[in-house]
């Protein structure tokens, strides 16, 4: 057998791979058409579909759940901050930190900032110190010298000045005395003739003399006594709480600037960031909404003061962080049961329970400010082996819980302004009967009253739906479906919906109900499938079927999975959804697409 050339086969192999590859386009290209087509009312379909399936109502318990993603954590988080004040400074900078996930002890070290700049001003401020130390010595002297100065003059100055004058005035006193004595004298012997009158004159004026001498001492007394001490006394007093008023002034600069140093001290300390328990280090790294690191823990990061770098989780309380729709928190209070779910441990089923739900919304993205979502913690009961914080979970809160109920598909029902009506099966005709409905889970909805378990219902009442006038109501005169539904074809678990056709009802027959089947043009009742309306409108109510949130934008994962590959393209403006305008403009394109790819038949 003759060999291919090694050339000649590659290309063979690459021809090989580009037809199979150009018809795995061509497939999808074709396939998604009639897919998306299927949700449009003007497509070329088995009219098959527009039948309507039968399902056999049930009585059993309701269950409602709400299931959300959300992100595993410690439910006792120690959180390490960086306690290093900045220094005019946007923060300090990390030169060594442990790496994350290492098993720590109290007290190991776990992260060393830069502590050069506060080492410089720890010299700077000892010299500070010091100088403020002199300056408290200097006026502790002071002090000390003006209260010894005051005592001084107390027990020394006044005391000797006090004596003097005394001393004179005794002098004065006496010399007085004695003059007095030699004028007595004097005027006997001048009376005898023993001496003359000058004499006399000249012995009274030493009298007189002695006499002022004494009133003077005794008014220098009386000014030392009354005014000089007083004056300065109050001087002295004056110099002492001068002085101790700076001595204090001292004294607190001088305490300040040591806990100046001590501060500075305690910072360098600061640096070095140890472990305050045990546990497992977690890297406080945060990352901003649009995808871009805002924080990283690393070497040569800078960390502002207070801001978290560590977490040490405590394995043993685990909880789950998840984030609930306005539309549905209302549902939703602590206390509740949940079961949750995690990505990396698929297999295992685990029970938790609401114990916080947020009662402010949590700050969204600036392309979806508009939609509010709630914080809810759900605690995990137990903590299976390899349960980490950072896992991805989801958690399932039973919400409601119903037991032995009436409960049928929401595609069962349909609305007109406050009532409910269904489609119920009597022999080969059809009923619409009018229903109470109570709670639902978006998938059935429970019914209060006229209607019995066993009685069979229409499954996709959109298909009688235009076989039949529903009772007007005030400014609501046409029908819309009461709730989404997933794909038209499905039968609720449980139950003996089947597809069957549908045969057009007779003219003259009537509905036990106030509206009448509707008709064609010529009189005759039009059968499912027919004058099937805008495809615009059946565009818009399939937008609304897919929108399970109600937010009036459909993201990747709402759509079935055949059309996801075409979301890019319905995406005209690029904003990560599909609003309903882009919805309608989308299924109009399908719709033209899908009629130009309809094959013809020869010699059509």
């Amino acid at each position: 057998m003759d060999r291919i050339p090694r050339t000649k086969g590659r290309r063979l192999c690459r021809r090989g791979r580009v037809s199979r590859l150009a018809i795995a386009i061509l497939a999808a290209v074709l396939v998604v058409p009639v897919i998306a087509w299927r949700f449009l009312a003007g497509g070329s379909h088995n009219s098959e579909v527009d039948a309507p399936m039968l399902y056999v109502v049930e009585k059993g318990d309701f269950f409602h759940d709400i299931t959300e993603r959300g992100t595993v954590e410690s439910a006792s988080n120690i959180e390490v901050r960086c306690e290093v004040q900045g220094q005019n400074s946007a923060g300090t900078r990390i030169l060594e930190v442990i790496p994350e996930g290492t098993y720590v002890h109290a007290g190991d070290v776990i992260c060393r900032l830069d502590s050069s700049a506060l080492e410089n001003d720890q010299l700077k401020q000892k010299s500070v110190v010091e100088n403020a130390n002199a300056a408290k010595i200097q006026a502790e002297s002071d002090n000390e010298t003006a209260i010894k100065a005051y005592d001084e003059y107390l027990e020394g100055k006044y005391k000797i000045d006090r004596a003097q004058i005394d001393a004179d005035l005794l002098v004065a006193n006496e010399n007085e005395r004695r003059a007095r004595d030699t004028v007595r004298y004097s005027k006997q012997l001048l009376e005898k003739g023993y001496i003359t009158k000058l004499q006399l004159e000249a012995d009274e004026f030493a009298a007189k003399k002695a006499e002022t001498d004494s009133e003077a001492a005794k008014l220098k007394r009386k000014v030392l006594d009354e005014y000089t001490k007083e004056k300065t006394q109050v001087q002295l007093r004056a110099d002492v709480k001068a002085t101790a008023a700076r001595l204090e002034a001292q004294l607190n600069t001088w305490k300040l600037e040591q806990k100046r140093l001590k501060l500075i001290e305690d910072q360098i300390a600061k640096c070095t960031i140890r472990a305050p328990a045990n546990g497992q280090v977690v890297y406080a790294n945060n990352t901003e909404r649009m995808g871009g690191s805002e924080i990283i823990i690393e070497e040569g990061a800078v960390v502002r003061e207070r801001q978290v770098i560590f977490r040490l989780p405590d394995p043993k309380r685990m909880q789950v962080k998840a984030k609930i729709n306005e539309s549905k928190i209302a549902a939703v209070r602590e206390g509740q049961t949940a079961v949750i779910r995690l990505d990396a441990l698929p297999d295992q089923q685990l029970q938790g329970i609401v114990r916080k739900v947020n009662e402010y919304p949590v700050q969204g993205s600036w392309w979806a400010a508009n939609i509010k979502d709630y914080e809810t913690t759900v605690e995990i009961l137990g903590s299976p082996a390899g349960l980490r914080p950072g896992l991805n979970a989801e958690a399932r809160i039973r919400v409601e819980q119903l037991a032995s109920v009436v409960q049928i598909p929401v595609q069962a029902i349909l609305t007109q302004g406050e009532k409910h009506y269904c489609f119920v099966r009597k022999d080969n005709d059809w009923e619409l009967r009018e229903i109470e409905v109570g709670s639902t889970n978006d998938k059935t909805v429970v019914v209060r009253r006229n209607l019995e378990p066993g009685e069979t219902v229409a499954l996709n009442a959109a298909s009688l739906r235009e076989l039949y006038d529903l009772p007007a109501a005030p400014g609501q005169p046409q029908a819309t479906v009461l709730l989404a539904s997933g794909e038209s074809g499905a039968s609720p678990s449980g139950g003996a919906g089947r597809q069957r056709d549908v045969k057009p009802r007779d003219a003259t027959r009537t509905v036990a109900t106030n509206g009448g089947p509707r008709k064609d043009r010529e009189g005759r009742p039009a059968p499912p499938g027919v004058d099937r309306g805008d495809p615009a409108a059946v565009a818009d109510q399939t937008f609304r079927q897919l929108d399970k949130e109600g937010n009036g934008r459909l993201s990747k994962d709402d759509l079935p999975e055949p059309m996801r590959a075409r979301f890019a393209a319905m995406d005209k403006n690029g904003d990560g959804f599909i609003d309903r305008q882009e919805w309608v403009a989308a299924m109009r394109a399908v719709a033209v697409d899908a009629r130009e790819r309809k094959p013809r038949t020869r010699g059509g």
